[in-house]
């Protein structure tokens, strides 16, 4: 190896671990830390769009991020891959990597797919919720309440999908809990407009108030139709006649 190339690797190496550093500072906890760092520079690219920081469409160029999070442009590719894995960019051949843009038809078919998965898991869970299940239940719910009161509508669609994927997970189906954790992303990303369609963030909290109560009511129907109803207000605003969402047409 030339003396060039060997001060190139230490170069990289260095920038990777400065970046490791400036993480390990922030106050995190223990889960996050022990992330690689191409997942930690994922996830802040995840956030970056959910604030709209980063457009739907737009171009992210390997060269520009690895310099902004002063990382190696191998860790960049790293970050890359798993947003790709989770349909939130896409690879074009000779053209570069883009922030998916999401057609109607995309929206339609996951709202359609996650009425199919959470009546289902929602209704199963029911039988499995024990005390304990209650309790951490009632305590994403008095969280969203905070984060209501002080109108942080991304803490609120963090804690919806923290509230959801918690029953789905009490379902008893395996394969029914793998198929919703791999839409996670997808559908956290559909959440980030619909703060405009809500009357305030009380009333997106109450939704999840009112969910709790049906399933701690133990009655299947009632459960059922609570969560139709939630995600079913979501089709009509983000596909309404009204909607002013630029998602594309197919």
């Amino acid at each position: 190896m030339s003396v060039g190339c060997f001060l190139s690797t230490i170069d990289t190496e260095q920038k990777d671990i400065s970046r490791k550093e400036q993480l390990v500072l922030q106050p995190i906890n223990s889960a996050i830390m022990q992330k690689p760092l191409s997942e930690l520079i994922a996830d802040e690219l995840k956030h970056k769009i959910w604030n709209e920081e980063i457009q739907f469409g737009e171009r992210l160029l390997e060269t520009d991020l690895a310099e902004s999070y002063d990382v190696s442009r191998s860790t960049i590719r790293e970050a890359l891959k798993i947003l790709e894995s989770e349909e939130l960019v896409v690879s074009q051949a000779r053209k570069g990597t883009y922030v998916a843009d999401f057609t109607n038809h995309d929206v339609n078919e996951m709202i359609e797919l996650r009425t199919l998965l959470e009546s289902h898991a929602f209704k199963q869970a029911v039988a499995r919720l024990k005390p304990e299940d209650t309790a951490k239940l009632e305590a994403i719910v008095n969280e969203m309440k905070q984060k209501a009161d002080e109108n942080d509508w991304n803490g609120l669609f963090d804690l919806d999908m923290t509230f959801h994927s918690y029953v789905v997970g009490l379902c008893g189906n395996t394969r029914i809990i793998k198929i919703y954790d791999s839409l996670q992303v997808q559908i956290r990303t559909f959440l980030m407009h619909l703060d405009r369609y809500y009357s305030s963030p009380q009333a997106f909290y109450n939704e999840h108030k009112q969910l709790l109560e049906a399933l701690v009511s133990k009655d299947g129907h009632i459960v059922n139709g609570r969560v139709r109803e939630h995600i079913e207000y979501v089709e009509t605003k983000l596909l309404g006649k009204n909607s002013d969402i630029d998602y594309k047409e197919v």
